[in-house]
């Protein structure tokens, strides 16, 4: 059987109730074949794929406030359950890869909340108090798995020194530190914070299209063009003696708003470690 050369535990992973499940098979096989590359660089030795779920990064309620339903394409992600950890994939909104992945030692997980059948979220307590959630989980078959397989790896699971979910360096596998954008190993580079947030003040979505958000960049910039052109109108006509000082006040707070959302956003998007070459390859890949 072709497991896309990933060392991939088969009977966990492609059957449902104990019996060979060929749909559940191939839902598998989708979901991991883009993330193979990465797969073959993070994983460790003895490391076994047990199952895999389509879902979303964790969020924070501005995130989902301001973005409304378009934060379910924005923060896709897959994760990846296997007999030591589970990885986290960053994904495009088809779900391929953004060269992006963090781990969670299942001896770091204190205490786990697993999707139900309405809701999709995967909920987790770290060692150090930090709290996180997964977010519309895909598949009522995976759902079903994981209430299995979650239980018993957490219970064995061995722990790491961070304590907590963590990024790695998507060209040597090395865990990263936060807020510093480059490998302290390899010294790869990524998308860095600090750029983005001063990008996002600069230019209209300027922050997005450097993240690679080019679809939410275009919304935004032709927002805050909107709002410029109108806040410019009103100043034009407050010089011209004209009772619109309202107006201009109305103009500047709401581009205002619009510039601290897009400078709030583009730091999270950064927070996500993607590499800063466009068309990096994990040296593993293949």
């Amino acid at each position: 059987m072709d497991t896309l050369g990933l060392p991939i535990n088969q009977e966990a992973c492609f059957s449902y109730k104990g019996n060979p499940n060929p749909g559940l098979m191939n839902q598998q096989l989708k979901t991991l074949k883009p993330f193979v590359a990465l797969l073959k660089l993070v994983l460790l030795p003895g490391e076994e794929i047990l199952l895999s779920a389509r879902a979303c990064s964790p969020m924070s309620f501005l995130e989902q406030y301001t973005h409304g339903w378009i934060v379910t394409y924005l923060k896709r992600c897959v994760l990846v359950f296997t007999n030591k950890r589970i990885l986290h994939f960053p994904a495009t909104y088809n779900f391929q890869a953004r060269n992006s992945v963090s781990e969670i030692y299942y001896g770091d997980i204190k205490q786990f909340k697993t999707p139900s059948f309405l809701s999709g979220t995967l909920k987790l307590t770290y060692a150090t108090g930090k709290k996180e959630a997964f977010f519309y989980m895909q598949g009522a078959k995976t759902k079903k798995k994981l209430k299995e397989i979650l239980p018993v790896q957490i219970a064995g699971g061995e722990s790491s020194s961070a304590g907590e979910r963590v990024y790695l360096c998507p060209s040597c596998a090395s865990m990263l530190k936060k807020d510093i954008f480059s490998c302290p190993r390899c010294q790869f580079q990524f998308k860095d914070g600090k750029v983005a947030a001063r990008l996002s003040v600069l230019y209209p979505g300027g922050g997005d299209f450097y993240t690679g958000h080019p679809i939410l960049g275009l919304l935004n910039a032709a927002g805050e063009i909107v709002l410029a052109v109108g806040l410019l109108t009103a100043f034009i006509a407050f010089m011209d003696g004209k009772p619109v000082f309202g107006d201009l006040l109305v103009f500047g707070i709401f581009i205002a708003y619009e510039k601290l959302v897009g400078i709030y956003h583009a730091k999270r998007y950064a927070e996500e470690y993607i590499p800063a070459e466009k068309s990096f390859t994990p040296y593993k890949a293949g």
